[in-house]
């Protein structure tokens, strides 16, 4: 059980959801990223302001609070169009954050004497279902990217490794699916997702064309529950996958309204199913429905109407 908990990106959509869980838990929780919004607002923990790749200032704040264990939870998405899109815009920027940033935390953290790191990676790091079978696929799957986000999260996992290898640091990548509920827009591939969201809470009609392929989901609070859960642990694995719950397009809209029709479009999956086996035997397993997930993130966009 850890006593004192780091989270940089602690001001996004997950990090937050992270600090909320920690802090419930009754652990001396900080927050290190951007000033600016900050959805763990109102949380009693200690803030520290910084960009992940300005080693002297998240030096500083790790010196400072003496963390047990750091999970990072940043990302780069400047503008909220997603970090997909944001990634396709401008490859430098997000590879310099998502990967050089993180490799700056490590070294950041072997010199202050705090091993334990635990990264929010992404099962995008996989290529295109079609590369992998009709089978989910577990860690021994090789990555294969094909989208400029996948690329940025595999050197990041490079990066891990790295500081496992040479830095003698405890680093564990979580490899997270699709990560829904309250707080979270999407734009882009997901549009149809935020159509629908939008179109159940208006009480409104709808007909939306959408892929028909199954993918892996999580509500934000399983996956913070599964970050909160790594940092608690000590040696490998070094690399996780997380399925959640699957789900589809069409079977959301289902689950939505009766209002909603979605439309099936010849579309392949995108990524392929995985198998989280290996981390359901550490313990962890989702708490919430796609209902849930659903139930909750509309009741928060009623709320803000």
């Amino acid at each position: 059980m850890i006593e004192r908990l780091l989270v940089i990106g602690g001001g996004g959509f997950l990090g937050s959801r992270v600090l909320r869980a920690a802090v419930a838990r009754g652990m001396a929780c900080a927050s290190f990223g951007p000033a600016g919004r900050d959805l763990a607002a109102g949380l009693a923990i200690t803030r520290f302001a910084g960009e992940g790749q300005e080693g002297g200032a998240l030096a500083a704040a790790l010196v400072a609070f003496r963390p047990d264990a750091v999970i990072w939870a940043a990302g780069h998405n400047p503008t909220g169009d997603g970090l997909a899109r944001t990634a396709e815009a401008d490859v430098a920027r997000a590879a310099a954050v998502n990967a050089g940033a993180f490799a700056a935390t490590l070294a950041a953290c072997a010199a202050a004497g705090i091993a334990r790191v635990v990264q929010c990676g992404s099962t995008v790091v996989y290529g295109p279902a079609t590369d992998y079978g009709a089978a989910r696929v577990d860690e021994a799957a090789p990555p294969a990217p094909r989208t400029a986000y996948g690329l940025t999260k595999l050197m990041a996992e490079q990066a891990a490794q790295w500081g496992a290898a040479a830095l003698g640091l405890d680093v564990v990548t979580l490899r997270l699916p699709l990560v829904l509920g309250p707080g979270r827009w999407y734009a882009g591939a997901a549009g149809s997702y935020a159509r629908m969201l939008r179109a159940a809470a208006d009480g409104r009609a709808l007909r939306e064309e959408v892929s028909p392929a199954a993918f892996d989901a999580v509500h934000g609070d399983d996956a913070a529950a599964a970050l909160l859960l790594l940092a608690g642990l000590r040696g490998p694995p070094r690399v996780l996958n997380m399925a959640g719950l699957t789900t589809s397009l069409p079977a959301i809209a289902a689950t939505l309204s009766p209002l909603i029709e979605a439309v099936p479009l010849p579309v392949p999956a995108a990524f392929p199913l995985v198998d989280d086996s290996a981390l359901r035997g550490l313990g962890w397993a989702p708490a919430r429905s796609l209902a849930d997930i659903l139930t909750d993130t509309l009741a928060d966009m009623r709320k803000d109407a």
